[in-house]
């Protein structure tokens, strides 16, 4: 079994979920860390315990190590298009958090850079990895719940009025782009498309709530660039209707997400907080007499992400794999939003 050897660059929050998935596989190692932080480089390497050698602050020394045979990349917005474009001139394979760029535009050059080289990418929407999604959409597939009309989606957090919470890169426009659309609603949006298909014209609110916080480095506050809520209403290729709604100012939520998919046949619904359990109402009779019933999703469903990657790296493709292609059409619909928001009108994608 031939051992994967993978390199991270941003050591951060998000990497402890790579680093831990990447950490229980025999045929994976990871060889080095980068990060611009020395203190952050040497708290992870306490666990990781690398030779000093292979622990980098500069990424490009570590895409150019030979010992690395693909990258994670786990760092804010503004560092996800130049570092996914050197890896993969490098031939290396891109594993990158979303959302993949901070402009559609942008996310382009990627895909181009993708096109010219060996290796492929993978955007990092992990809510495809979920037991209750594969099994939804394996249901969707099969005619279960039949032709899509309508979807009510929620992404709720409280993660805004988080107390001594401080004007991190989130919250700045030259480092996010965008605040909780790009960062929670892009997994909604890839959800939607992946279930019932192109997102083709939203309308769209913003709201910052939290307008100011303390700088990083001062007890000075600045003003907050960036949305705590945002919402939207969509209209999907084949007709069917979404409400969307994405916030960091729901007190009582730590990461709650909710979906109801409405068919003209059926409906599905779960919860990723409770991700092994799928609402299903479909069956014979008329529709007043049917309910939702919870099942159990079968373990043939299970899969994670870390795991997708490693296998496509040895030829064995998930057929929902989430490629670079997808996080470019998530970010076209970011783009929308942002556009819609700032316009306050319907805008076609």
């Amino acid at each position: 079994m031939k051992t994967v050897n993978i390199g991270i660059i941003g050591v951060g929050g998000i990497a402890k979920k790579h680093i831990k998935e990447l950490l229980a596989y025999e045929d994976v190692k990871i060889t080095a860390i980068c990060d611009i932080d020395p203190k952050a480089i040497g708290e992870k390497n306490e666990q990781l315990q690398l030779p000093a050698e292979k622990c980098y602050e500069n990424y490009l020394d570590l895409i150019a190590d030979p010992d690395v045979d693909a990258v994670e990349i786990c760092t804010p917005n503004h560092l996800h298009a130049p570092m996914a474009i050197d890896a993969l001139k490098a031939g290396k394979p891109v594993n990158l958090e979303k959302p993949l760029a901070m402009s559609y535009g942008e996310a382009l050059q990627i895909l181009e850079a993708e096109k010219q080289s060996p290796a492929f990418g993978m955007t990092c929407f992990s809510y495809r990895f979920k037991p209750a999604v594969r099994f939804a959409k394996h249901l969707v597939d099969s005619g279960a719940i039949g032709r899509i009309v309508g979807l009510n989606v929620a992404y709720l957090k409280s993660s805004a009025f988080w107390e001594g919470r401080r004007l991190e890169w989130r919250f700045v426009k030259e480092y996010a782009a965008s605040g909780v659309i790009g960062d929670l609603g892009v997994h909604l949006i890839d959800l939607a498309q992946l279930l019932a298909g192109n997102i083709t014209e939203l309308c769209a609110t913003q709201n910052i709530v939290v307008t100011e916080r303390k700088r990083l480095d001062s007890e000075e506050s600045a003003p907050v660039e960036t949305d705590d809520q945002c919402s939207f209403i969509a209209k999907f290729a084949n007709g069917a209707d979404g409400s969307f709604h994405i916030t960091r100012c729901a007190i009582g939520h730590a990461n709650t997400i909710r979906y109801d998919v409405y068919g003209n046949k059926g409906s599905l619904s779960f919860g990723l907080n409770n991700p092994t359990v799928l609402g299903v109402c479909q069956g014979e009779g008329d529709p007043k007499d049917l309910r939702l019933e919870t099942v159990e999703v079968p373990k043939e469903f299970y899969l994670e992400q870390e795991r997708a990657f490693v296998d496509a790296m040895k030829g064995k493709r998930d057929p929902l794999f989430p490629t670079l292609a997808h996080g470019a059409q998530g970010q076209q619909v970011v783009d929308a939003i942002l556009q819609s928001a700032a316009e306050r009108r319907w805008i076609e994608i």
